[in-house]
């Protein structure tokens, strides 16, 4: 049992969460909250329309319960905004404030360079563990095209 890729891949997602957690810690975030920013971010540069609360849950693949209580705590913590829709009340818009994008881009570079340095034992096994990871989850494996010159 313990050597089943389910059982691994959840040790080895335990290791990276304790990273993480430690790594975040100085900047007062938990992981799902840097999620839920870096989800934001990735929304805010990859479309024109308005983040809502319901796409961000369905971006990051979170619970949407769970997304609106961790962004009320964001809200709380002044990094982000949440206001209704102009055009449907129903619809909860979501912006990152200036001091969240402040802090979002400190913590992302300490993640970088502990997500670095956590699949650096990898070496170049980390391209293909990342699609693999991408197959799992059901998405695309973005294809990495090589040009040649002639």
């Amino acid at each position: 049992m313990t050597e089943l890729p389910g059982y691994l891949l959840l040790r080895a997602a335990n290791t990276w969460q304790r990273q993480m957690r430690k790594t975040l810690k100085p900047h007062d975030l938990t992981t799902t909250q840097y999620l839920l920013l870096a989800g934001l971010k990735a929304l805010a540069e990859s479309s024109e329309d308005l983040a809502s609360q319901a796409t961000l849950a369905r971006h990051c693949r979170t619970d949407p319960m769970m997304t609106s209580q961790v962004l009320r705590a964001l809200e709380a913590a002044s990094l982000i905004e949440r206001s209704a829709h102009e055009g449907d009340g129903r619809i909860i818009v979501i912006a990152m404030t200036s001091s969240g994008a402040a802090l979002f881009a400190k913590a992302a570079q300490d993640v970088d360079a502990a997500d670095t340095a956590f699949y650096a034992v990898l070496g170049e096994n980390a391209g293909p563990f990342a699609d693999a990871l991408r197959i799992l989850m059901g998405d695309r494996i973005r294809r990495r095209v090589e040009t040649t010159s002639l």
